[in-house]
């Protein structure tokens, strides 16, 4: 029996979409095409942009394991840094025959007809596969704050994501919106120029430094040559730290109280106002929320020309800003650090809309049970998977290592299909359903559904984001896994 050609449709090439295309190549099928809207590779390295971003991930670590960068300058990648490694692995495996850039994907429609996805882009194009891959990841929009006044501003303001480097900031007056993952990076930059800076707080994150030293060429040199195996000893001891993060979702006693003092010790080596540490200091426990890295955030804050306003923004006034109790403030230029919007557009539409059997969308389907398998596929969509979707990340270590697990199983499937003749797969409702409810029991012991205010789960207090396991305990479980979890349809 001949085999079916199977033509892979890949949507986005940040970090797992090229992994997806290095995966597809290393495997032999060349049939594919990933899209990418923006201009170039990288995804969130390449979209944003603003001064300071650093990964909170060490840099050996957030690579692919196949892809070692020995040439990484600091403990701690930043921004330019990232996106040439992932361009570079691009380039060297030679995706970008296969990339189409500058190409928004708008809808995929599965074709009950002849089992292939039909993907339509925003230019009005269109394209066929048997199977589409989307690798967008879930933050993909800029969030802004549901407040009045953004017309009547007179200053400037822009989202830390869209940042302005056409606008000075030095020696203006200026508010910084938020005091999470971004803004903990934006801030001490602005404190640097501006004469005035206000950061509004609505609620202190747990920051644990970052001490971000440089790799010597002694270090570089040791580990591109790795006769020692100096890089991989030193990626096993920077992984085997991180367990401590693990731990603490665990709510292991011990590691969070190591994490609250490892904190507290952070915070209070720079500032010696006792209202300040009040203000900074969390009321839950680390790992209830995400745990922000970062060694110049409260240097920054500890600055005379620094003020915290510890509540939210309320409005936007023609000559500053407004806090939810009614405090104003004169400022020249607003910067908002509120984070992105959950697999939405601005307008609150889903980044790629997508409907598989009878025309049902995955939002439809996902509002009536918010679950997939293993963050890879979902029932009623044949032929489409996801890459670290719903459930589908190890929360403590890189988004590298948990992609890579996935990858590997879904070019499995997409091999089935080819080798078995299939017309589709999908996945067994049944077996999204169990597997569905062993986790979440697990998930709701974890300190993701402590008392504070995430993203990790969902009105009903389910957790969607995070597999509750290890990373070998992640690689166990999907080797086991086969195709007699899903439902087949040979080829006619």
């Amino acid at each position: 029996m001949p085999k079916t050609s199977v033509s892979v449709g890949v949507i986005g090439a940040g970090l797992s979409g090229i992994l997806m295309g290095i995966q597809l190549k290393r495997a032999g099928i060349d049939d594919f095409v990933i899209y990418e809207k923006a201009g170039d590779v990288g995804g969130t390295w390449n979209c944003n942009t603003w001064p300071g971003l650093h990964c909170d991930v060490p840099s050996h670590l957030y690579a692919y394991s196949f892809e070692p960068n020995a040439n990484w300058s600091l403990l701690y990648a930043g921004q330019p840094e990232i996106k040439a490694y992932l361009r570079g692995c691009a380039e060297k495996y030679g995706l970008f025959d296969h990339l189409r850039l500058g190409t928004c994907i708008e809808k995929a429609r599965y074709r009950e007809e002849d089992g292939s996805w039909a993907l339509e882009m925003q230019d009005g194009s269109t394209a066929n596969h048997r199977v589409v891959v989307s690798a967008t990841g879930g933050l993909t929009e800029p969030n802004l704050p549901p407040i009045e006044g953004f017309d009547d501003f007179q200053g400037s303001w822009f989202h830390s994501a869209a940042w302005r480097h056409d606008y000075d900031l030095k020696d203006k007056r200026v508010a910084v919106v938020g005091s999470a993952a971004s803004a903990v990076t934006v801030v001490p930059h602005v404190a640097s120029l501006a004469s005035k800076l206000y950061v509004f707080q609505r609620t202190p994150n747990w920051i644990l430094p970052r001490m971000n030293a440089a790799y010597d060429d002694a270090a570089k040199d040791a580990f591109a040559r790795d006769a020692t195996g100096a890089l991989s000893k030193h990626r096993q001891q920077l992984y085997r730290r991180s367990l401590v993060t693990y731990q603490a979702h665990k709510k292991q006693p011990a590691a969070i109280a190591f994490l609250r003092e490892v904190g507290m010790h952070n915070m209070k080596a720079h500032i010696k106002n006792p209202e300040l540490i009040k203000r900074l200091t969390p009321d839950h426990d680390p790992g209830c929320k995400r745990i922000l890295i970062a060694d110049d955030f409260y240097p920054a804050l500890a600055k005379d020309h620094v003020e915290l306003v510890p509540e939210g923004i309320a409005r936007l006034s023609q000559n500053g800003a407004a806090t939810v109790s009614g405090r104003e403030v004169e400022v020249d230029a607003v910067i908002f650090c509120t984070g992105y919007k959950l697999g939405a557009r601005a307008d609150g539409r889903p980044a790629v809309e997508v409907a598989g059997r009878g025309g049902v969308t995955l939002m439809q389907s996902l509002m009536s049970r918010p679950e997939s398998y293993r963050g890879v596929a979902f029932s009623g969509f044949p032929n489409y998977f996801t890459v670290c979707g719903l459930n589908g990340v190890v929360a403590y270590t890189a988004l590298f290592a948990s992609a890579e697990v996935e990858t590997d199983y879904i070019v499995k499937r997409i091999k089935d299909i080819e080798q078995h003749n299939l017309r589709s797969i999908e996945i067994k409702p049944e077996v999204v359903r169990r597997y569905n409810d062993a986790i979440q029991p697990e998930l709701q012991k974890m300190s993701w559904t402590g008392p504070c205010q995430n993203f990790y789960r969902d009105a009903t207090g389910r957790g969607l984001s995070f597999y509750p396991g290890t990373l070998g305990r992640m690689r166990r479980e999907f080797r086991k896994l086969t195709l007699d979890d899903y439902t087949v349809e040979a080829a006619r």
